[in-house]
């Protein structure tokens, strides 16, 4: 009887573990940890790539770099122009974005919308960078959790109006919402992965923007190139 007694007790014990879980996550509350993980960054480091893309161009499709409080940004885009993939290797700070083409010899001056894309210094600005997307979203809903690099994400589902994400990146058509997933990281509250799915090359069709964000606080410097 005594151990028919102590099976209840240990059934009992483990249906009210398995019924206790981890709280569920607040959608609105992951987005306003990241905004703020994020406009408190000095510095951060990012990779972009594309899924989806069609066109003649000028179409971005990827790219990698650091970015650097208030505005400045170093890095290469990966663009294509007439169906040809080019390597732009870029510099914007103090208001002035320059590149440099394969067959240039140096940087120049120039106007980002050039190669199909808004200036990539804008990425933490907290009015018109990444974290105004989050600002903007609409329609939070949990979404199932992920990992990255080992690391736990919190994942959210939103609406993005077109015409922010238009202003840091492209579109063609910005009066589409843009579909969102933001991956947080569930310890540090750091936005690790924003995947935009929207009409960036062609209205009709969708192609995908994934941004990966990583060592936050970095030291770097970013000066315009020489000459």
């Amino acid at each position: 009887m005594r151990g028919a007694r102590g099976l209840v007790v240990i059934v009992a014990t483990v249906a009210a573990l398995a019924g206790c879980g981890s709280a569920p996550v607040d959608p609105a509350q992951v987005l306003r940890d990241a905004k703020k993980t994020i406009d408190s960054a000095s510095a951060v480091h990012f990779t972009l790539t594309s899924q989806g893309v069609t066109g003649t161009g000028p179409l971005i499709t990827g790219g990698s770099g650091d970015a650097l409080r208030p505005s400045g940004f170093a890095g290469s885009l990966s663009v294509l122009v007439g169906g040809f993939p080019l390597t732009v290797n870029v510099v914007s700070t103090g208001g002035v974005f320059y590149a440099q083409t394969p067959l240039a010899a140096g940087y120049t001056r120039a106007d980002p919308s050039t190669y199909g894309f808004g200036d990539p210094a804008q990425l933490l600005d907290p009015a018109h960078g990444l974290s105004s997307l989050i600002t903007a979203c609409t329609g939070a809903a949990t979404r199932d959790a992920d990992r990255l690099d080992g690391e736990q994400l919190d994942e959210v589902g939103c609406s993005i109006p077109g015409t922010l994400v238009a202003a840091l990146l492209t579109s063609a058509d910005s009066s589409q919402q843009v579909q969102a997933t933001i991956g947080v990281d569930a310890t540090t509250h750091q936005l690790r992965r924003v995947t935009l799915v929207g009409p960036f090359f062609d209205k009709a069709h969708p192609s995908t923007f994934i941004v990966v964000l990583d060592k936050y606080g970095e030291n770097v410097a970013i000066t315009p190139p020489a000459g």
